[in-house]
């Protein structure tokens, strides 16, 4: 709820011309959970100074109060809510499309990041599901789904990134076995995948070790960008699912990979 209420802060001032409806749609919540979301804001405040949304109100002071709990993404290093925001519409469609391959009394893990968040707000409700995973924003979403039992890696909680990480949790992941993981990135280079955390190395690679099928979800600005971590080798993936902005150099090489691509 925090990282949401952050996102939409932000918003408020970046995008003027968005509308309760389009906040609504856009995190995946109702128009009434909005709402509550900007009088949460009128409340406590935030740094910025917000342009009111058509039709609303926003009295929120030029300086945030000393115990306001609405923080601000780091200005370097990986935040959740600030990578949220970026290539949205290209998550979404790939996080759809991913949920597309599930089959009922799947096995899956979900790994960190925003566009398997995006994956996440599209699983069916209609087939049962075992999801397996490490990270707050999965269990706090999918806890009320009847029919998605979730085992969850826990450990010391990482807020930059909302996910877990601990020995227990590696040790667990080890003694698992899934059917299909999706897994996200920080960049793809022909070198590797790489990720902006080094304690996310460790759970990463363990979970894609304890699955049959793995798949990357990976808009295309994330190809060519090297991060400080490498978690795995590119040929381990068996299908990336990315966007049709993707180079054709990186099509080319992929296919020279024999790497299964889809792109939405």
């Amino acid at each position: 709820k925090k990282m949401r209420i952050q996102a939409i802060a932000q918003d408020m001032v970046n995008n003027p011309t968005y509308t309760i409806k389009n906040l609504a749609d856009k995190y995946h919540v109702s128009e009434m959970t909005v709402r509550r979301d900007i009088r949460y804001i009128e409340e406590n405040g935030f740094p910025e100074q917000p342009v009111p949304l058509p039709g609303q109100y926003v009295a929120a002071p030029a300086s945030p109060p000393q115990n306001s709990s609405v923080e601000i993404p780091a200005k370097s290093g990986y935040e959740f809510s600030a990578a949220n925001a970026l290539n949205s519409d290209s998550k979404r469609r790939i996080g759809a499309y991913a949920a597309t391959l599930l089959k009922p009394n799947d096995v899956i893990i979900l790994d960190t990041g925003t566009t398997v968040n995006c994956m996440m707000q599209a699983l069916p409700d209609d087939i049962p599901l075992t999801v397996i995973c490490y990270n707050f924003n999965v269990m706090q979403t999918l806890y009320s789904r009847k029919n998605i039992q979730i085992i969850l890696a826990g450990g010391y909680f990482h807020r930059s990134s909302l996910s877990f990480e601990s020995t227990e949790n590696t040790e667990l992941l080890k003694r698992l076995r899934a059917s299909k993981i999706f897994i996200s990135t920080s960049g793809v280079e022909k070198m590797g995948l790489t990720c902006s955390n080094q304690f996310e190395v460790t759970t990463k690679s363990t979970a894609l070790h304890s699955s049959r099928t793995k798949i990357l979800l990976a808009d295309s600005s994330k190809f060519g960008v090297v991060r400080s971590s490498l978690f795995a080798p590119l040929e381990e993936m068996d299908m990336i699912i990315s966007d049709t902005g993707l180079s054709s150099d990186w099509k080319q090489y992929l296919e020279e990979k024999n790497i299964p691509l889809e792109l939405v």
